[in-house]
């Protein structure tokens, strides 16, 4: 068999053409998008300006101020550690496994019918006492399975998390299975003998520092953000912040791993974690992420789970 070289020239260009050829598409539909994003960019930064305005550097005391208020932010709270060598089944704190229910009870479902996934169980009876919170009860968590887990971002409040709340022991009732997971259907749980048998968490109260871009420190220098030294405020925030320790947790205060959905005036009423699951070996939010379950104090003082805002983000 003879091989023709001009024929193999031509077929190796043709090749190099397709293979450029999606890389180029993608290099001039970045181009065409350069000029929006920069009055993206140019809009945000005056705006960002107008609304931060260059005044007075901050004295040292004022510094001083800030990062004592800061400070002054930290909760009690109960930090969950994975404790694989004790039994789920018996745990106060668990991750997965069959749910606790009722006699009453039936598993809960989205609006669409679909069965939620069941993602942790709470008995407060069996929990060290947290301020504010229940001293007996259980509680139940859920989370859709679409590939969202059920959160609305814009709305959490209406998300498809769900509590049940029991009031008293987990006395009677029965111990269901999780739903068999359609072919359509996501799961946080990345270990399946997790998701079917559970794994037990360890409680360990803990003081808990908010993020130091939480609603509440980005509220408190908006406005000022331009002035000398509001750098340095926002870094002792940040180093400040850095020494939490993240993981599971009841109480304290939210984990983000991008920004808190909550600002003055808008969600800033969520203000207590009933639930806030990290990502580990068991469970994932999407690329690393965390995923919380927060309540109005008020609420929670009056046993009502009507109205939690479920919400994670990642990376």
């Amino acid at each position: 068999m003879t091989l023709d070289p001009f024929g193999l020239l031509g077929a190796g260009a043709a090749a190099a053409a397709v293979l450029a050829f999606g890389p180029a598409q993608r290099w001039l539909a970045e181009r065409r998008r350069r000029p929006a994003r920069a009055a993206e960019m140019f809009l945000w930064r005056e705006n960002f300006e107008s609304r931060n305005p260059e005044g007075i550097p901050f004295t040292a005391d004022e510094i001083a101020g800030h990062v004592a208020w800061f400070k002054s932010l930290a909760r009690d709270a109960l930090i969950l550690r994975p404790a694989p060598l004790d039994d789920a089944g018996e745990a106060a704190a668990r991750i997965g496994g069959p749910a606790w229910l009722a006699p009453d009870e039936v598993w809960p479902r989205d609006v669409s019918g679909t069965s939620l996934e069941f993602v942790a169980q709470l008995d407060f009876a069996r929990l060290p006492t947290l301020a504010g919170f229940p001293e007996r009860g259980l509680a139940r968590f859920f989370v859709g399975r679409d590939e969202l887990y059920g959160a609305n971002f814009d709305a959490p409040d209406q998300s498809a998390g769900r509590v049940l709340w029991h009031e008293g022991c987990p006395e009677g009732g029965r111990l269901e299975p999780q739903p068999p997971l359609g072919a359509q259907d996501f799961s946080p749980f990345h270990n399946d003998a997790v998701r079917e048998r559970g794994l037990a968490l360890a409680a360990a109260p803990i003081c808990d520092a908010p993020d130091a871009y939480s609603w509440e420190p980005v509220a408190r220098l908006e406005g000022a953000l331009r002035r000398d030294g509001a750098e340095e405020i926002t870094e002792k925030f940040e180093e400040l912040a850095e020494a939490r320790e993240i993981g599971h947790r009841v109480g304290g205060h939210p984990v983000f791993t991008q920004s808190d959905f909550r600002a003055s005036g808008a969600y800033d009423d969520f203000d207590t974690v009933l639930l806030g699951l990290s990502s580990d070996d068991a469970i994932m939010w999407g690329d690393v992420g965390e995923a919380v379950f927060l309540i109005r104090a008020a609420d929670l003082a009056a046993r009502d789970f009507s109205r939690v805002a479920f919400y994670w983000d990642c990376a």
